[in-house]
């Protein structure tokens, strides 16, 4: 399957490197001629210096015949004309163009069949979307959600407290008695795919998946309570600061937005009348006490400035700011947030990856999650009558290593059920089927769940 990408900026990158270690044939063109041998020298696929609009680079590309184009440059005009182009030169199934523009959201020109584009992401808004699901929860970690299900994936570190902490993964289950499966454990920067024998240790941070309620029950036995979050700091007044602040109020919170440019406070105090729009620079320590920021419940760092975002939240904490989320892409910050006893972190990256890979990976899929820096997948399946897999027990669908099938959601007669599953379950048709793999297997994976 050839996958041709417009762009090798941070979501273009990552998203190359992610389908080339899952075995798919994948094309890059960077117009930025240091820029693309640098990925050259990097990843392990073709690389064409050009432009992603021009149909002599695309020709280069052998984007005729591809199965999906994805144009992910830092400008969505130049995004909009390639999927535009191919559409109108090259026959190629799917065109996924990265488009920030709120206006042209609004405008509904993104929707005109003409320009080609079949589906349309952006990072702003998946950013956003991670950030309220964490704070809808507690604010304990990352959140992730399957579609028609309260299914859940969650992650806890383990720390010193941790009731998970030198217990296998029967010890964990048998102390904590509640229905779940421990789907994966980043250590040391990988990802291990857990067994029964499987020993947790100081400094993992496991990946459990479970029903809604029964995750709270869990996250209360591990120590992680939620905490009010009624009073909430913003800081940044971008897009993804805005959409969250949008989302907070809504829900009845308080805000204080904090903005350091004077003309954008101004607008944001015009469309957030409910919240309180601050005009300073969050990196002046008094501001913490000057506005009594230190009061609040949950800080949310949004700014440009990925720094500044880390060590604002590490300064909030310091103070006893209960909860903190910055927003971040590094895969730097990403890895020493548990080191920094960060409660959460979103990258909008990971976010958009994530949201392109649903419509790049192949079978009936409703969601899909990139998990630490493209690692790990977690993909939900909808099975379809027809599917080499209905009817079979777990145990015999000859599941490739390093997968697992983590959670089964059912529904009979109307009502939804969610399961566990053990060898002994039998899949059917009309499941939905939440799977855990390690990023190399995920194209084995595919197979399997392929009609």
């Amino acid at each position: 399957m050839r996958i041709v990408i417009a762009g090798s900026g941070e979501v273009g990158f990552h998203l190359a490197e992610q389908l080339v270690v899952s075995h798919q044939d994948v094309v890059l063109i960077e117009k930025d001629p240091q820029r693309a041998k640098f990925v050259a020298d990097h990843l392990d696929c073709m690389v064409v210096q050009g432009e992603g609009s021009d149909p002599e680079t695309l020709a280069e590309a052998g984007v005729d015949g591809a199965n999906t184009f994805i144009a992910v440059s830092n400008l969505d005009e130049v995004n909009i004309v390639s999927c535009l182009v191919v559409a109108n030169e090259f026959k190629v199934k799917t065109k996924i163009a990265r488009v920030r523009s709120i206006q042209y959201r609004r405008s509904g020109i993104l929707n005109n069949v003409n320009l080609g584009i079949d589906y349309v992401v952006n990072p702003e808004i998946e950013a956003a979307r991670a950030i309220m699901n964490i704070i809808a929860h507690g604010a304990t970690g990352e959140v992730l959600l399957f579609d028609d299900t309260d299914i859940q994936l969650r992650s806890i570190l383990v720390d010193e407290k941790s009731l998970f902490r030198d217990k296998t993964l029967r010890e964990a289950r048998a102390a904590i008695r509640h229905n779940f499966i421990i789907a994966g454990i980043s250590r040391d920067e990988e990802v291990v795919i857990p067994y029964g024998d499987t020993k947790i240790i100081l400094g993992d941070r496991v990946y459990i998946v479970s029903s809604h309620d029964n995750m709270e029950k869990i996250f209360a036995r591990t120590g992680l309570v939620r905490q009010n979050l009624q009073n909430v700091v913003v800081v940044g007044g971008g897009k993804i600061g805005c959409y969250v602040t949008e989302f907070l109020l809504s829900s009845g919170r308080n805000v204080k937005l904090v903005e350091k440019d004077y003309q954008h406070c101004k607008y944001l105090a015009e469309h957030f009348p409910e919240a309180l729009v601050i005009n300073e620079d969050i990196s002046d320590d008094k501001i913490f006490e000057d506005e009594q920021l230190h009061m609040s419940d949950l800080l949310v760092t949004t700014t440009h400035d990925e720094a500044l975002n880390m060590l604002t939240a590490l300064y909030a904490k310091s103070l006893g700011i209960k909860r903190v989320v910055p927003v971040v892409n590094k895969s730097s910050y990403i890895n020493i947030a548990d080191k920094l006893k960060i409660d959460a972190i979103v990258s909008p990256k990971a976010s958009s990856v994530s949201a392109i890979l649903k419509y790049v990976r192949r079978g009936n899929i409703k969601r899909i999650y990139s998990i630490f820096d493209g690692k790990a997948e977690a993909i939900e399946f909808s099975i379809n009558p027809f599917s080499r897999i209905a009817g079979k027990m777990v145990k015999e669908m000859q599941l490739p290593n390093g997968t697992l099938v983590v959670a089964v959601n059912r529904t009979q007669d109307g009502v939804s059920k969610n399961y566990v599953p053990n060898g002994e379950f039998v899949i059917e048709a009309g499941d939905n089927v939440v799977t855990f793999a390690k990023a190399e297997q995920v194209d084995a994976l595919e197979e399997l769940f392929l009609s």
